[in-house]
């Protein structure tokens, strides 16, 4: 698995067998395979307002909400709400969900700060290619985290490491800046949330709170760095 869709994403077709589609999802431009039955279509029009931001996110790790049947459906934080038409209301295409657990509008700053919205998926296992509170790598977490902040990211960590301002002076990390690190090569292979002064939150093993220095991140239960630091990144 190299990455996941969560609820209301969006994505277009590029190829298809007989079983499969290979897609390019809208959020983040990533391609990959889904299992044909997994499809279903919406209209030009709609999936332009997709393309243009025009959706809310949910905000708390896992929700329940109700199917144009009447059936429960539970769908987990970043996952694309469609157009809000009344209170408690949404629309994907021609379908109409009732929620009533918080989201965050479009293009509104949230009242909450990024590692408010971190720390909600502390503990969660890592799973490669994961995106949800039940299973995150370290970008998927990195990348859902800012989702559900109003901006969108990249989804590998190397592909992160290339978008906003760099931060040379260690000083100036500020909550919320992306920490990059990198192997032997130099080549980076992990990112995690600045907490400072010396915190960081990340994905390693499961979402967790590690202690950050100009060497990496210490891991004070085994007493041992497990990350080395490559750079820092303000979005």
């Amino acid at each position: 698995m190299v990455s996941q869709l969560l609820f209301g994403e969006g994505y277009e077709i590029t190829e298809e067998t007989s079983a499969w589609y290979n897609i390019l999802t809208q959020f983040d431009h990533y391609a990959g395979w889904i299992d044909k039955k997994l499809f279903s279509p919406v209209s030009d029009e709609y999936f332009k307002n997709l393309e243009q931001g025009s959706y809310s996110v949910l905000s708390i790790p896992v929700a329940r909400i109700e199917a144009p049947d009447g059936s429960a459906l539970y769908i987990t934080a970043g996952s694309t709400l469609g157009k809000k038409t009344e209170k408690g209301i949404v629309t994907i295409d021609t379908l109409s969900f009732r929620y009533t657990d918080p989201v965050s509008e479009p293009g509104i700053p949230s009242d909450h700060s990024i590692a408010e919205f971190a720390k909600q998926f502390l503990n969660s296992p890592y799973l490669w290619g994961g995106r949800s509170v039940f299973g995150l790598d370290c970008s998927g977490f990195t990348q859902i985290v800012y989702k559900i902040h109003g901006t969108s990211l990249p989804r590998d960590a190397s592909q992160q490491a290339a978008v906003g301002k760099s931060i040379s002076n260690p000083e100036e990390i500020r909550e919320g800046d992306l920490v990059f690190f990198g192997d032997d090569k130099s080549d980076v292979v992990h990112v995690g949330l600045a907490l400072p002064p010396d915190r960081i939150i990340h994905c390693s093993g499961k979402v967790r709170i590690d202690r950050l220095d100009e060497k990496g991140i210490f891991n004070q239960q085994t007493g041992a760095y497990t990350h080395r630091l490559h750079s820092v990144r303000r979005i």
